[in-house]
Protein backbone atom coordinates (compact mmCIF):
# COMPACT_ATOMS: atom_id res chain seq x y z
CA UNK A 1 0.00 0.00 0.00
CA UNK A 2 1.38 3.52 -0.73
CA UNK A 3 1.18 6.31 1.61
CA UNK A 4 -0.85 8.08 -0.46
CA UNK A 5 -3.60 5.47 0.41
CA UNK A 6 -2.97 5.31 4.02
CA UNK A 7 -5.83 6.61 5.93
CA UNK A 8 -4.87 8.80 8.80
CA UNK A 9 -1.29 9.73 7.18
CA UNK A 10 -0.60 13.63 7.01
CA UNK A 11 -1.74 15.05 3.48
CA UNK A 12 1.51 16.22 1.09
CA UNK A 13 3.23 19.56 2.11
CA UNK A 14 4.88 21.43 -0.16
CA UNK A 15 8.47 20.80 1.29
CA UNK A 16 11.30 19.12 -0.78
CA UNK A 17 11.82 16.81 2.64
CA UNK A 18 8.26 15.36 2.68
CA UNK A 19 9.22 11.92 1.61
CA UNK A 20 11.56 11.36 4.44
CA UNK A 21 8.51 11.28 6.78
CA UNK A 22 8.52 7.70 5.62
CA UNK A 23 11.09 5.68 7.65
CA UNK A 24 11.71 3.15 5.46
CA UNK A 25 12.42 6.15 2.59
CA UNK A 26 14.84 7.51 5.41
CA UNK A 27 16.60 4.59 6.13
CA UNK A 28 16.55 3.75 2.22
CA UNK A 29 17.53 7.38 1.82
CA UNK A 30 20.44 7.21 3.79
CA UNK A 31 21.75 4.11 3.26
CA UNK A 32 21.92 5.30 -0.56
CA UNK A 33 23.69 8.35 0.69
CA UNK A 34 26.33 6.43 2.63
CA UNK A 35 26.53 3.65 -0.47
CA UNK A 36 26.83 6.09 -3.26
CA UNK A 37 29.83 8.07 -0.92
CA UNK A 38 31.56 5.21 -1.30
CA UNK A 39 31.48 4.09 -4.37
CA UNK A 40 32.26 7.43 -5.75
CA UNK A 41 35.37 7.01 -2.83
CA UNK A 42 36.63 3.69 -3.79
CA UNK A 43 36.08 5.40 -7.73
CA UNK A 44 38.96 7.84 -6.65
CA UNK A 45 41.12 5.72 -4.48
CA UNK A 46 40.94 2.93 -6.79
CA UNK A 47 42.43 5.28 -9.68
CA UNK A 48 45.03 6.63 -7.27
CA UNK A 49 45.68 2.92 -6.31
CA UNK A 50 46.33 1.92 -9.70
CA UNK A 51 48.05 4.84 -11.64
CA UNK A 52 50.98 4.36 -8.09
CA UNK A 53 51.21 0.37 -9.14
CA UNK A 54 51.64 1.11 -12.57
CA UNK A 55 52.00 4.74 -13.82
CA UNK A 56 50.17 3.85 -16.80
CA UNK A 57 46.85 5.86 -18.00
CA UNK A 58 45.55 3.45 -19.60
CA UNK A 59 45.23 0.56 -16.75
CA UNK A 60 44.10 3.92 -14.77
CA UNK A 61 40.90 4.34 -17.29
CA UNK A 62 40.35 0.33 -16.70
CA UNK A 63 39.18 1.19 -13.51
CA UNK A 64 36.00 3.31 -14.67
CA UNK A 65 35.50 0.35 -17.95
CA UNK A 66 35.03 -1.99 -14.87
CA UNK A 67 33.00 0.13 -12.82
CA UNK A 68 30.57 1.02 -15.56
CA UNK A 69 30.87 -2.46 -17.82
CA UNK A 70 28.02 -4.38 -15.35
CA UNK A 71 25.75 -1.56 -16.54
CA UNK A 72 26.27 -2.45 -19.78
CA UNK A 73 26.51 -6.34 -19.82
CA UNK A 74 23.32 -6.49 -16.99
CA UNK A 75 21.69 -3.15 -17.05
CA UNK A 76 18.87 -4.76 -18.70
CA UNK A 77 18.42 -8.67 -17.05
CA UNK A 78 18.77 -6.25 -13.41
CA UNK A 79 15.39 -4.43 -14.49
CA UNK A 80 13.40 -7.89 -15.13
CA UNK A 81 15.18 -9.60 -11.68
CA UNK A 82 13.50 -6.53 -10.05
CA UNK A 83 10.12 -7.13 -11.86
CA UNK A 84 10.86 -11.02 -10.80
CA UNK A 85 11.73 -10.88 -7.23
CA UNK A 86 11.98 -9.41 -4.06
CA UNK A 87 13.29 -5.86 -4.07
CA UNK A 88 14.06 -5.98 -0.67
CA UNK A 89 16.23 -9.02 -0.82
CA UNK A 90 18.18 -7.45 -4.27
CA UNK A 91 19.09 -4.54 -2.23
CA UNK A 92 20.35 -6.28 0.66
CA UNK A 93 22.53 -8.72 -2.04
CA UNK A 94 24.04 -5.29 -3.43
CA UNK A 95 25.09 -4.28 -0.30
CA UNK A 96 26.76 -7.87 0.64
CA UNK A 97 28.52 -7.12 -3.27
CA UNK A 98 29.62 -4.17 -1.75
CA UNK A 99 31.04 -5.17 1.49
CA UNK A 100 32.35 -7.90 -0.43
CA UNK A 101 34.04 -5.37 -3.01
CA UNK A 102 35.54 -3.35 -0.27
CA UNK A 103 36.54 -6.12 2.48
CA UNK A 104 38.34 -7.78 -0.25
CA UNK A 105 40.66 -4.97 -1.33
CA UNK A 106 41.36 -4.13 2.53
CA UNK A 107 42.87 -7.81 2.89
CA UNK A 108 45.10 -7.11 -0.33
CA UNK A 109 46.43 -3.91 0.37
CA UNK A 110 46.93 -4.65 3.61
CA UNK A 111 48.90 -7.55 3.16
CA UNK A 112 51.15 -6.14 0.25
CA UNK A 113 49.79 -8.22 -2.31
CA UNK A 114 47.59 -6.24 -4.18
CA UNK A 115 47.68 -6.07 -7.93
CA UNK A 116 45.68 -4.24 -10.88
CA UNK A 117 43.82 -7.18 -11.97
CA UNK A 118 42.60 -6.86 -8.07
CA UNK A 119 41.20 -3.50 -8.14
CA UNK A 120 39.16 -4.46 -11.55
CA UNK A 121 37.72 -7.15 -10.41
CA UNK A 122 36.77 -5.92 -7.30
CA UNK A 123 35.71 -2.16 -8.59
CA UNK A 124 33.39 -4.73 -11.30
CA UNK A 125 31.56 -6.42 -7.96
CA UNK A 126 30.85 -3.06 -7.05
CA UNK A 127 29.41 -2.08 -10.17
CA UNK A 128 27.66 -5.13 -10.26
CA UNK A 129 26.02 -3.69 -7.11
CA UNK A 130 25.19 -0.51 -8.00
CA UNK A 131 23.20 -1.95 -11.44
CA UNK A 132 21.52 -4.03 -8.93
CA UNK A 133 20.82 -1.98 -6.97
CA UNK A 134 19.10 0.53 -9.87
CA UNK A 135 15.96 -0.76 -10.89
CA UNK A 136 15.23 -2.29 -7.69
CA UNK A 137 15.39 0.52 -5.36
CA UNK A 138 13.12 2.92 -7.87
CA UNK A 139 10.88 0.08 -7.69
CA UNK A 140 10.58 -0.53 -4.21
CA UNK A 141 10.42 3.14 -4.05
CA UNK A 142 7.13 3.08 -6.11
CA UNK A 143 5.89 0.38 -3.74
CA UNK A 144 5.83 2.89 -0.30
CA UNK A 145 4.69 5.98 -2.00
CA UNK A 146 2.04 7.04 -4.98
CA UNK A 147 2.71 9.13 -7.74
CA UNK A 148 2.25 12.64 -6.42
CA UNK A 149 5.29 11.34 -3.75
CA UNK A 150 7.15 9.31 -5.54
CA UNK A 151 8.50 12.62 -8.04
CA UNK A 152 9.61 13.85 -4.39
CA UNK A 153 11.41 10.51 -2.82
CA UNK A 154 13.56 10.43 -6.67
CA UNK A 155 14.26 14.19 -6.93
CA UNK A 156 15.74 13.44 -2.79
CA UNK A 157 17.60 10.12 -3.71
CA UNK A 158 19.03 12.62 -6.60
CA UNK A 159 20.18 15.38 -4.36
CA UNK A 160 22.22 12.24 -2.37
CA UNK A 161 23.90 10.86 -5.51
CA UNK A 162 25.03 15.16 -6.62
CA UNK A 163 26.20 15.24 -2.40
CA UNK A 164 27.94 12.17 -3.30
CA UNK A 165 29.83 13.10 -6.26
CA UNK A 166 31.08 16.48 -4.20
CA UNK A 167 31.87 14.39 -0.91
CA UNK A 168 33.03 10.67 -2.27
CA UNK A 169 36.30 12.08 -4.00
CA UNK A 170 37.37 14.63 -1.95
CA UNK A 171 37.01 12.44 1.37
CA UNK A 172 39.23 9.76 -1.07
CA UNK A 173 42.32 11.56 -2.01
CA UNK A 174 41.81 13.01 2.31
CA UNK A 175 42.07 9.23 3.71
CA UNK A 176 45.07 8.35 1.16
CA UNK A 177 46.87 11.11 2.45
CA UNK A 178 46.34 10.46 5.79
CA UNK A 179 46.03 7.24 6.61
CA UNK A 180 46.79 5.23 3.10
CA UNK A 181 45.05 2.85 1.13
CA UNK A 182 44.41 0.18 3.52
CA UNK A 183 42.94 3.11 5.92
CA UNK A 184 40.51 4.40 2.80
CA UNK A 185 39.43 0.72 2.33
CA UNK A 186 39.37 -0.04 6.35
CA UNK A 187 36.70 3.26 6.11
CA UNK A 188 34.63 2.39 2.79
CA UNK A 189 34.10 -1.60 4.19
CA UNK A 190 32.43 0.45 7.67
CA UNK A 191 30.28 2.35 5.80
CA UNK A 192 29.26 -0.77 3.64
CA UNK A 193 28.19 -2.40 6.34
CA UNK A 194 26.32 0.54 8.05
CA UNK A 195 24.40 0.78 4.24
CA UNK A 196 23.71 -3.08 4.31
CA UNK A 197 22.10 -3.05 8.49
CA UNK A 198 20.20 0.00 6.90
CA UNK A 199 18.90 -1.93 4.03
CA UNK A 200 18.35 -5.05 6.04
CA UNK A 201 16.25 -2.92 8.33
CA UNK A 202 13.29 -2.14 6.15
CA UNK A 203 9.88 -2.97 7.10
CA UNK A 204 8.24 -1.81 4.47
CA UNK A 205 5.83 -3.94 2.17
CA UNK A 206 7.82 -5.59 -0.49
CA UNK A 207 5.22 -7.62 -2.45
CA UNK A 208 6.88 -9.93 -5.06
CA UNK A 209 5.77 -9.44 -8.37
CA UNK A 210 4.16 -12.21 -11.03
CA UNK A 211 6.97 -12.89 -13.46
CA UNK A 212 6.73 -11.09 -16.53
CA UNK A 213 5.32 -14.09 -18.81
CA UNK A 214 6.56 -16.08 -21.52
CA UNK A 215 8.46 -13.08 -24.02
CA UNK A 216 12.26 -13.68 -23.67
CA UNK A 217 14.44 -10.54 -22.10
CA UNK A 218 15.76 -10.38 -25.65
CA UNK A 219 12.93 -10.14 -27.50
CA UNK A 220 11.79 -6.92 -24.56
CA UNK A 221 15.34 -5.41 -25.67
CA UNK A 222 14.36 -5.44 -29.34
CA UNK A 223 10.81 -4.14 -28.40
CA UNK A 224 12.50 -1.06 -26.36
CA UNK A 225 14.74 -0.37 -28.85
CA UNK A 226 12.60 -0.24 -31.69
CA UNK A 227 10.35 1.99 -29.74
CA UNK A 228 12.91 4.13 -29.27
CA UNK A 229 14.11 4.16 -32.82
CA UNK A 230 10.54 5.00 -33.81
CA UNK A 231 10.41 8.07 -31.36
CA UNK A 232 12.07 10.68 -32.19
CA UNK A 233 12.41 12.46 -29.25
CA UNK A 234 13.74 9.24 -27.64
CA UNK A 235 15.52 8.85 -30.22
CA UNK A 236 17.36 12.05 -29.93
CA UNK A 237 17.63 11.48 -26.34
CA UNK A 238 19.72 7.94 -26.48
CA UNK A 239 21.88 9.37 -29.39
CA UNK A 240 22.86 12.55 -27.45
CA UNK A 241 23.43 10.26 -24.33
CA UNK A 242 25.69 7.52 -26.27
CA UNK A 243 28.39 10.55 -27.79
CA UNK A 244 28.13 12.04 -24.26
CA UNK A 245 29.00 8.99 -22.36
CA UNK A 246 31.39 7.65 -25.19
CA UNK A 247 33.21 10.71 -25.75
CA UNK A 248 32.64 13.25 -22.70
CA UNK A 249 32.52 11.24 -19.42
CA UNK A 250 35.94 9.01 -19.75
CA UNK A 251 37.36 12.50 -18.96
CA UNK A 252 37.02 11.32 -15.35
CA UNK A 253 39.60 8.53 -15.24
CA UNK A 254 42.01 10.89 -16.35
CA UNK A 255 41.49 12.99 -13.34
CA UNK A 256 44.62 12.05 -11.47
CA UNK A 257 46.72 11.30 -14.13
CA UNK A 258 46.41 15.08 -15.45
CA UNK A 259 46.52 16.18 -11.41
CA UNK A 260 50.06 14.06 -10.57
CA UNK A 261 51.33 14.68 -14.20
CA UNK A 262 50.24 18.07 -15.50
CA UNK A 263 49.10 20.18 -12.69
CA UNK A 264 51.92 18.28 -10.27
CA UNK A 265 49.66 18.20 -6.86
CA UNK A 266 49.19 15.31 -4.62
CA UNK A 267 46.54 13.01 -3.34
CA UNK A 268 44.86 15.55 -1.25
CA UNK A 269 44.25 18.32 -4.18
CA UNK A 270 43.69 15.68 -6.48
CA UNK A 271 40.94 14.90 -4.30
CA UNK A 272 39.34 18.29 -4.72
CA UNK A 273 39.77 18.27 -7.89
CA UNK A 274 37.74 14.92 -8.81
CA UNK A 275 35.36 16.41 -5.93
CA UNK A 276 34.60 19.82 -8.22
CA UNK A 277 32.48 18.49 -10.96
CA UNK A 278 30.26 17.30 -7.97
CA UNK A 279 30.31 20.52 -6.47
CA UNK A 280 28.97 22.08 -10.00
CA UNK A 281 26.52 19.08 -10.36
CA UNK A 282 24.98 19.48 -6.98
CA UNK A 283 24.68 23.48 -7.36
CA UNK A 284 23.29 23.14 -10.62
CA UNK A 285 20.57 20.91 -9.21
CA UNK A 286 19.86 23.07 -6.44
CA UNK A 287 19.45 26.31 -9.09
CA UNK A 288 17.46 24.02 -11.70
CA UNK A 289 14.91 22.76 -8.88
CA UNK A 290 13.61 26.92 -8.98
CA UNK A 291 13.31 27.11 -12.83
CA UNK A 292 10.71 25.73 -14.99
CA UNK A 293 12.32 24.71 -18.03
CA UNK A 294 9.41 25.00 -21.19
CA UNK A 295 11.84 22.83 -23.77
CA UNK A 296 13.94 20.35 -21.82
CA UNK A 297 15.09 19.02 -24.54
CA UNK A 298 17.41 22.29 -25.36
CA UNK A 299 18.50 22.26 -21.84
CA UNK A 300 19.31 18.49 -22.09
CA UNK A 301 21.71 19.52 -25.12
CA UNK A 302 22.67 23.05 -23.88
CA UNK A 303 24.20 20.56 -20.79
CA UNK A 304 25.63 18.49 -22.85
CA UNK A 305 27.31 20.66 -24.89
CA UNK A 306 28.41 22.86 -21.68
CA UNK A 307 29.81 19.68 -20.22
CA UNK A 308 31.68 18.89 -23.18
CA UNK A 309 33.57 22.04 -23.69
CA UNK A 310 34.71 22.78 -20.31
CA UNK A 311 35.81 19.22 -20.34
CA UNK A 312 37.99 20.23 -23.72
CA UNK A 313 39.03 23.88 -21.45
CA UNK A 314 40.29 21.87 -18.85
CA UNK A 315 42.54 19.34 -21.02
CA UNK A 316 44.03 22.69 -22.11
CA UNK A 317 44.93 23.56 -19.20
CA UNK A 318 48.11 23.42 -16.80
CA UNK A 319 47.34 26.28 -13.93
CA UNK A 320 45.43 23.85 -10.76
CA UNK A 321 42.88 26.63 -10.03
CA UNK A 322 41.96 27.16 -13.76
CA UNK A 323 41.51 23.19 -13.91
CA UNK A 324 39.34 23.33 -11.03
CA UNK A 325 37.29 26.02 -12.55
CA UNK A 326 36.48 24.33 -15.65
CA UNK A 327 35.40 20.92 -13.62
CA UNK A 328 32.60 22.99 -11.43
CA UNK A 329 31.56 24.61 -14.86
CA UNK A 330 31.31 20.75 -16.60
CA UNK A 331 29.39 20.09 -13.46
CA UNK A 332 26.89 22.48 -14.18
CA UNK A 333 26.37 21.16 -17.69
CA UNK A 334 26.32 17.62 -16.02
CA UNK A 335 23.28 18.77 -13.80
CA UNK A 336 21.51 20.18 -16.81
CA UNK A 337 22.10 16.95 -18.92
CA UNK A 338 21.12 14.19 -16.18
CA UNK A 339 18.30 16.25 -14.92
CA UNK A 340 16.58 16.51 -18.32
CA UNK A 341 17.31 12.94 -19.26
CA UNK A 342 15.07 10.68 -17.67
CA UNK A 343 12.42 13.32 -17.44
CA UNK A 344 12.03 13.62 -21.08
CA UNK A 345 12.25 9.87 -21.48
CA UNK A 346 9.72 9.31 -18.96
CA UNK A 347 7.46 11.66 -21.16
CA UNK A 348 7.61 10.91 -24.52
CA UNK A 349 7.20 7.16 -24.28
CA UNK A 350 4.14 5.71 -23.55
CA UNK A 351 3.37 4.38 -20.45
CA UNK A 352 3.75 0.48 -21.02
CA UNK A 353 7.28 1.15 -23.19
CA UNK A 354 8.28 3.61 -20.29
CA UNK A 355 11.02 0.85 -18.61
CA UNK A 356 12.35 0.26 -21.65
CA UNK A 357 12.79 3.64 -23.12
CA UNK A 358 15.10 3.63 -19.55
CA UNK A 359 16.95 0.50 -20.51
CA UNK A 360 17.40 2.14 -24.07
CA UNK A 361 18.84 4.76 -21.87
CA UNK A 362 21.16 2.78 -20.24
CA UNK A 363 22.82 1.15 -23.15
CA UNK A 364 23.44 4.86 -24.64
CA UNK A 365 25.23 5.01 -20.71
CA UNK A 366 27.03 1.66 -21.37
CA UNK A 367 29.41 3.24 -24.03
CA UNK A 368 31.57 4.74 -20.98
CA UNK A 369 33.20 2.08 -20.48
CA UNK A 370 34.38 1.44 -24.33
CA UNK A 371 35.26 5.54 -24.10
CA UNK A 372 37.47 4.99 -21.21
CA UNK A 373 39.45 2.20 -23.44
CA UNK A 374 39.85 4.78 -25.86
CA UNK A 375 40.66 7.40 -23.82
CA UNK A 376 43.26 5.80 -22.00
CA UNK A 377 44.85 4.05 -25.27
CA UNK A 378 45.24 7.74 -26.84
CA UNK A 379 46.73 8.89 -23.67
CA UNK A 380 49.14 6.41 -23.74
CA UNK A 381 50.29 7.54 -27.03
CA UNK A 382 49.70 11.27 -27.23
CA UNK A 383 49.18 12.05 -23.45
CA UNK A 384 45.93 12.41 -21.22
CA UNK A 385 45.45 16.51 -22.27
CA UNK A 386 45.75 15.83 -25.80
CA UNK A 387 43.13 12.98 -25.40
CA UNK A 388 40.82 14.36 -23.68
CA UNK A 389 40.69 17.32 -26.05
CA UNK A 390 40.18 14.96 -28.99
CA UNK A 391 37.73 13.06 -28.17
CA UNK A 392 35.81 16.02 -25.95
CA UNK A 393 35.98 18.20 -28.70
CA UNK A 394 34.70 15.80 -31.54
CA UNK A 395 31.73 15.49 -28.56
CA UNK A 396 30.81 18.72 -29.08
CA UNK A 397 31.10 18.97 -32.87
CA UNK A 398 28.56 15.91 -33.16
CA UNK A 399 25.84 17.49 -30.13
CA UNK A 400 25.87 20.80 -31.97
CA UNK A 401 25.01 18.33 -35.16
CA UNK A 402 22.02 16.61 -33.63
CA UNK A 403 20.88 19.93 -32.41
CA UNK A 404 20.82 20.97 -35.72
CA UNK A 405 19.15 18.20 -36.84
CA UNK A 406 16.54 17.13 -34.47
CA UNK A 407 13.63 19.41 -33.53
CA UNK A 408 12.66 18.36 -29.85
CA UNK A 409 16.87 19.48 -28.95
CA UNK A 410 16.20 22.87 -30.64
CA UNK A 411 15.63 26.49 -29.39
CA UNK A 412 16.32 27.72 -26.07
CA UNK A 413 14.70 26.69 -22.58
CA UNK A 414 12.97 29.19 -21.66
CA UNK A 415 11.48 30.47 -25.29
CA UNK A 416 8.14 28.80 -25.56
CA UNK A 417 6.86 25.30 -25.51
CA UNK A 418 8.82 22.12 -26.92
CA UNK A 419 7.85 20.26 -30.38
CA UNK A 420 5.75 17.51 -30.72
CA UNK A 421 8.20 14.86 -28.67
CA UNK A 422 5.36 12.09 -30.35
CA UNK A 423 4.73 8.55 -29.10
CA UNK A 424 4.61 8.19 -32.85
CA UNK A 425 5.01 4.53 -34.24
CA UNK A 426 6.38 5.17 -37.45
CA UNK A 427 9.87 5.50 -37.93
CA UNK A 428 11.49 8.50 -36.53
CA UNK A 429 11.23 11.47 -39.07
CA UNK A 430 14.45 12.88 -40.95
CA UNK A 431 16.44 15.57 -39.67
CA UNK A 432 14.96 18.90 -40.45
CA UNK A 433 11.35 17.70 -41.11
CA UNK A 434 8.10 20.42 -40.23
CA UNK A 435 7.26 20.19 -36.36
CA UNK A 436 4.39 18.79 -35.43
CA UNK A 437 2.25 21.40 -33.28
CA UNK A 438 3.03 20.80 -29.78
CA UNK A 439 1.87 18.22 -27.72
CA UNK A 440 -0.54 18.54 -24.83
CA UNK A 441 2.05 16.21 -22.33
CA UNK A 442 5.05 18.55 -22.98
CA UNK A 443 4.18 21.68 -22.61
CA UNK A 444 3.77 22.10 -19.06
CA UNK A 445 6.95 22.80 -17.53
CA UNK A 446 9.49 20.08 -16.34
CA UNK A 447 10.86 20.07 -13.00
CA UNK A 448 14.43 19.64 -13.09
CA UNK A 449 14.61 17.58 -9.61
CA UNK A 450 12.43 14.51 -10.94
CA UNK A 451 14.01 12.59 -13.44
CA UNK A 452 15.31 9.07 -12.01
CA UNK A 453 19.36 9.72 -11.43
CA UNK A 454 22.14 7.97 -13.41
CA UNK A 455 25.28 6.79 -12.68
CA UNK A 456 28.00 8.38 -14.14
CA UNK A 457 28.91 8.16 -14.24
CA UNK A 458 30.56 8.47 -12.97
CA UNK A 459 31.13 10.09 -11.36
CA UNK A 460 28.87 7.37 -12.67
CA UNK A 461 27.89 8.42 -16.01
CA UNK A 462 24.47 9.75 -16.96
Amino acid sequence: MSIGSVPGYPSPRPSPFQSLAHPSFRRLWFAAWLWMTCMMMELAVASWLVLDLTDSPMEVALVGTFRMLPMFVLGLVAGELADRFSKKRLLVIAQALNVTGAATMLLLVATGLVAPWHVYVCTFLIGMAMTTDFPARRGYFAEIFDASRLTNAIAMETAAMMGSFMLGPLMGGLLIAAIGFDGSYAVMVGFFVVSLLLVASVRASDPVQGRLGTESAVAQVVAGLRNTRRNQTLWSVFVVTAVVNFLGFPFMQMVPVIARDVLGVGSSLYGLLAASIGIGSFSGALLLAALRIQRPGAFFCLGALLLLISIALFASSEVYLLSLVMLVVAGLGQAGFASMQSAITLQAAPPEMRGRAIGAVLLGIGLHPLGAVVVGTLAEVIGPQLALAALAGSGVVIVATLRWMYPPLQGWPWSGPPPETGRATAAAPPPRASTPAPSPTTTTAVQPAEPVPQHRGGGESQ
